[in-house]
């Protein structure tokens, strides 16, 4: 059994490296197509720190990601966000992997909105690896930032750039470089109920990676998600998201031809 996850985990390493171009411990959203840099309706853990700056209540979010109905290549993840009249701030933890492989990240954001259109976000990300041959978890530190900037009403484009100062870990018996990534997106706003999403992303090792969706709210309580990203491949995502009160649920998913599908689920509530 151990051998057959660490093979999963070889031919895995090579998809996400591909098609995520982040490291494993950072969540996937929810969001239509995975195409979550210029999603302004929320803030998500480890993705545009930007969009915490629009953050009004105090809320509290854990996200389970099951990669290919295998429970050994799952993300936990649980966040917490808190505004301010100055600044809106955060906190992040997120585990990826197994006792014999492991990815775990904390991060601490920060965001504001400057007047009425602009947006900037930094996280300041530490993050670490166990394996168990090692013996030992090796870390470094990292950042991103990230901006978003309301053009009009109805679009807002977006951009963030994972990892700038190229991060690694090295040491005698772990050698793993955090991937670079840039990344552009717009949202357009077709009607009051549906929205469009676009985003190119850039890992300086690895070819364009692209995303898109539409979020369809059927009524107030009830979105519903349709989309698509990849490079290489083409993956399909369909989702949902619940709103009653003070409580958020969301629930998406994606096909990859190969490995099969991909779950991912959140809960949020606002304090």
């Amino acid at each position: 059994m151990k051998s057959n996850i660490l093979a999963l985990l070889c031919v895995y390493g090579g998809v996400l490296s591909a098609s995520c171009q982040q490291p494993a411990a950072m969540p996937s959203s929810y969001v239509a197509g995975n195409a979550s840099v210029a999603y302004v309706d929320s803030w998500l853990p480890l993705g545009n720190p930007a969009a915490i700056g629009r953050a009004k209540d105090i809320s509290l979010g854990i996200i389970y990601e099951n990669r290919y109905i295998t429970k050994e290549l799952s993300t936990k993840s649980i966040n917490l966000s808190i505004p301010t009249a100055y600044i809106n701030t955060g906190v992040s933890l997120s585990h990826f992997g197994y006792s014999e492989y492991n990815e775990m990240i904390v991060a601490a954001t920060a965001g504001r909105k400057f007047g009425q259109k602009l947006l900037l976000g930094v996280d300041i990300v530490y993050y670490t690896v166990s394996v168990a041959d090692a013996h030992k978890r090796r870390g470094t530190l990292t950042a991103q930032v990230g901006t978003q900037i309301d053009l009009s009403d109805n679009l807002t484009v977006a951009l963030r750039l994972l990892n700038p100062v190229m991060s690694k870990i090295s040491s005698e018996d772990t050698d793993k470089h955090l991937p670079t990534v840039l990344s552009v997106g717009l949202l357009y706003r077709i009607r009051d109920e549906v929205i469009w999403l676009v985003e190119i992303d850039k890992e300086t090792l690895s070819p364009i990676r692209w995303a898109t969706g539409f979020e369809y709210a059927l009524v107030k309580e009830l979105v519903v998600r349709l989309g698509a990203y990849g490079y290489r491949d083409f993956r399909p995502t369909l989702g949902a998201g619940l709103r009653f009160d003070r409580w958020q649920f969301d629930i998406s998913s994606d096909y990859n031809s190969v490995l099969g599908f991909s779950l991912i689920g959140g809960v949020g509530y606002k304090l």
